[in-house]
């Protein structure tokens, strides 16, 4: 014989409330197995399988009303096009979460990162590939922090209108033509490589040497930062020999400062001269 449940006692094993049970039973949805002499309300332990599938139907967002008429229906067809569409649902959803679990673990890494590497210090590291999502990005010259700002929100708009979340870091990538010249008005930004990215928008960073240069401050800090890098390349007898990048490690996410930044220079270098093959090669003060 099946166990009977009173109404407090089936509400504890569903983790809910008595009042749920009732407002579900008004309708339609789940209705007590019986009700005893003394009105009491008792549920059945088979029942359990119907409230957790209501509330599965609860969870993706179908209407109480349209659970209540598929449970109700003795159209079997309709009840299974429904737990299609969750399947749909709950994938979806699934591929959501791992995406955005993904991106806390990404920012996590920066801002550790951030905050850990030294600033205003240059200083040598040998590095692997990195494959990035580029997309090109122009402005007035004039207006090089608004636009910059700018760049970035239609970044987010744009990863948002193909359904898609950016991972971090997200920089802004420049061939030496421009970083010499200090032009940071005309460019490139990236963001990490996502396995939905479309081929065209694929970039494939060589491995090898990079200069590493971070700096912390305002955006203007940081245009007069970037603009004073060649010459220090240059202090050093160092070569660019590609594309610059420069990565906004997310300072402000941790600091009650808006305009707060911590900006990692990577600038590809030439690896003749260096006097040792170890991963951090060298490190000198800016000065």
């Amino acid at each position: 014989m099946s166990r009977r449940y009173t109404s407090g006692q089936f509400a504890e094993l569903c983790h809910t409330t008595k009042e749920t049970l009732f407002h579900y039973e008004r309708l339609g949805l789940i209705k007590p197995h019986h009700t005893g002499k003394n009105g009491y309300r008792y549920y059945d332990i088979k029942q359990f399988l119907q409230f957790d599938m209501i509330s599965l139907f609860k969870e993706s967002g179908t209407p109480l009303k349209d659970i209540a008429a598929c449970l109700n229906s003795a159209q079997f067809d309709n009840f299974l096009a429904l737990l299609e569409e969750k399947e749909q649902f709950f994938r979806k959803e699934r591929l959501r979460l791992e995406r955005r679990e993904n991106l806390v673990r990404q920012l996590r890494d920066v801002i550790r990162k951030a905050h850990q590497t030294p600033l205003d210090r240059l200083f040598l590291r040998r590095m692997p590939e990195m494959e990035v999502e580029i997309f090109p990005q122009t402005f007035h010259q004039l207006d090089v922090i608004e636009g910059l700002s700018a760049a970035s929100a239609t970044l987010m708009e744009r990863y948002y209108d193909e359904g898609r979340y950016p991972g971090v870091p997200v920089g802004f990538l420049y061939p030496p033509s421009a970083f010499f010249a200090g032009c940071f008005a005309q460019g490139e930004m990236f963001a990490p490589i996502e396995p939905d990215t479309p081929a065209q928008r694929r970039c494939a960073v060589p491995c090898g040497v990079r200069a590493f240069f971070a700096h912390r401050g305002t955006w203007q800090d940081q245009i007069h930062c970037w603009r004073r890098l060649p010459s220090l390349l240059k202090q050093h007898g160092l070569r660019l020999s590609g594309p610059a990048l420069f990565l906004d490690m997310g300072s402000y996410a941790s600091t009650r400062i808006v305009d707060d930044y911590i900006i990692h220079c990577q600038l590809p270098v030439s690896d003749a001269a260096l006097p040792s093959k170890d991963d951090a090669l060298w490190m000198e003060g800016s000065e």
